[in-house]
């Protein structure tokens, strides 16, 4: 064979992969996008960038009452419905049929309190509303709904001020938030049976009520089989953070619902037809009011954004999208502006940005680096059932269980309740310790986090855990001695100690620390060279929390930054 026959074949099998590679890629979903007649005469061009928008109408109630209408006696105040069935009608000609329409639930909206919670006429009007928002999806040709719980966060907690728990308990709150996630899924499925259900922003395991709405979201669905799935959109991934985490971040739910879930029906649906759907954000940069994000030249920014999207793309199942405070879906110009009232983008370097955004969606190129492309076998090999979710973190370089001794007192208010003597002592989970709210013993703490994420207050469920610190233990396995490196970071104070030796003391926090993603990227600020003995060690971490947020990112890898070969980890004996 000649080397030009050899090189043509060559030739062709590469491009032959590539266009595979192309064929089973998510669909790109954008956020968000309203009515325009440019979706009309332009579906075409759209089709080359994207596969669907969520075309938001509001919160749940006022935005449905005045975009949608609730029937014939409340009829929409705003032509919002003829509107889009028009663009719906021209982008699924052209291709592009994964839109989503898209409900949120408002900030300083009465959802949850305890009136909403435990009133059986707010239950039937959120499932009133939700058969409408399923019955327009479908009436208007939607491939789903997309329902954002996030914006009343901060009410999601049980601890909160709103909940006096006069005449009703935390479980009939949690009890009555299941209730009522039942209650709109049934109603919106009764209208859509097949509609694409998205969540935002895709954290299952999350505060108890917004959890208790979501699962019951997901146990409907599981019961009726619906076809379409649940995927949670995940907004973790809208930042340049390491490669590694990008390949790990769209496995994050298939990791926590095992530990979230025990009926085994709602586990098979998951894992049939229900995925994670990783966010990107193109204009980070200059949208995420980080005031120290880095702002550098748009070249450099697109080549991590590209590399980024190119893992994504690689790992994730079903569905990748993007968001944007801007509308970045046409590049302007004076005559999209004056035929279609398309303004310029509201960004610095807009010229520069809109074209090399649009220039890395249409790359359909798989990722390069052989060290990544490992990284993504091991997702491969979790998604045939070869690796279970613990030896996946093991792959990723993290744990993925540990022995947890807590609530200890914060050590800078009262060190007598902190249990000192149990970083070096015995692990027996018969021992008692004695911490902030009375004795306490090692727990077994299932963190199913390939990112490397330990998230404490999901340990306590987000329950009384200001100024407050916990002890985390682990054994790691080598099979040699090895030089390596610890990736970590804290919110707020950490300690970490192998076997006898304190490698990192960070536990008093600086009045200005930088909370657990640095710069609004960097989930990992310090990076600590380490000596792990051959055989088994002892990992043992300190955390304090002062307020708020609480938890610690910890990765071991080689001195790149990638997970070592042959590191595993265990619950110690």
């Amino acid at each position: 064979m000649s080397k030009h026959i050899a090189w043509a074949m060559i030739t062709a099998l590469a491009c032959c992969l590539s266009r595979c590679h192309a064929e089973e890629m998510p669909k790109m979903i954008a956020y968000s996008a309203r009515p325009n007649a440019y979706f009309n005469e332009r579906a075409d061009d759209v089709a080359e960038l994207y596969d669907g928008f969520f075309f938001t109408v509001g919160n749940w109630d006022e935005g449905v009452i005045s975009n949608l209408g609730l029937g014939a006696d409340s009829p929409p105040t705003t032509d919002w419905k003829d509107r889009i069935r028009e663009n719906l009608s021209h982008l699924r000609e052209a291709g592009v049929r994964e839109n989503l329409l898209g409900v949120s639930f408002g900030q300083s909206a009465p959802w949850p309190s305890p009136k909403t919670l435990l009133s059986k006429a707010y239950t039937e009007k959120m499932a009133r509303h939700f058969g409408v928002i399923g019955q327009s999806a479908r009436e208007l040709g939607f491939r789903g709904v997309s329902i954002d719980v996030e914006y009343p966060y901060k009410r999601y907690e049980l601890d909160h001020e709103i909940y006096t728990y006069d005449g009703y308990t935390p479980e009939q709150l949690l009890e009555a938030a299941k209730e009522q996630g039942r209650a709109i899924m049934n109603a919106l499925l009764n209208e859509y049976p097949d509609a694409v259900v998205f969540v935002l922003p895709g954290v299952l395991w999350s505060r108890p009520i917004e959890r208790a709405f979501q699962l019951a979201m997901l146990e409907v669905m599981a019961k009726r089989d619906a076809p379409g799935g649940l995927h949670a959109g995940a907004e973790r991934s809208y930042s340049l953070i390491d490669p590694i985490a990008q390949v790990a971040i769209a496995r994050t739910a298939d990791l926590s619902v095992p530990i979230l879930i025990q009926d085994k029906r709602v586990l098979d649906y998951w894992q049939r037809r229900c995925t994670m759907a990783p966010g990107v954000w193109p204009l980070h940069m200059v949208e995420t009011g980080g005031k120290d994000y880095p702002v550098r030249p748009w070249a450099e920014e697109f080549a991590e954004l590209q590399q980024q999207l190119r893992i994504l793309r690689a790992v994730s199942k079903r569905y990748v999208w993007s968001y944007s405070g801007q509308p970045v879906w046409y590049a302007h110009t004076s005559e999209l502006e004056e035929k279609y009232g398309l303004a310029r983008q509201a960004i610095d370097g807009v010229d520069e940005a809109i074209p090399g955004w649009h220039a890395i969606l249409r790359d359909r190129t798989a990722p390069k680096d052989m060290r990544i492309r490992k990284l993504i076998q091991e997702i491969e090999a979790f998604d045939k059932g070869k690796i279970d979710g613990k030896t996946l973190c093991a792959r990723f370089g993290t744990p993925g269980e540990w022995l947890l001794l807590g609530l200890l007192s914060n050590p800078f208010l009262d060190s007598t309740f902190t249990a000192t003597k149990a970083i070096h002592g015995s692990l027996n989970r018969q021992d008692p310790f004695y911490g902030r709210d009375g004795v306490v013993h090692w727990q077994p703490f299932r963190n199913r986090n390939p990112l490397g994420e330990v998230h404490l207050r999901a340990a306590f469920d987000w329950f009384k855990t200001d100024d407050a610190s916990v002890h985390l233990a682990s054994t790691i396995h080598t099979p040699r001695k090895l030089d390596a490196t610890l990736w970590l970071n804290g919110d707020d104070g950490v300690s970490v100690w192998i076997d006898n030796t304190l490698v990192f003391d960070h536990l008093k926090y600086p009045e200005r620390g930088h909370g657990l993603q640095y710069r609004d990227r960097y989930l990992f600020e310090n990076k600590i060279p380490v000596s792990i003995p051959k055989g088994e060690s002892r990992l043992v971490v300190t955390s304090v929390n002062l307020w708020g947020g609480w938890g610690i990112n910890l990765r071991l890898t080689d001195k790149d930054g990638f997970p070592l070969d042959g590191v595993t980890f265990s619950l110690p004996r």
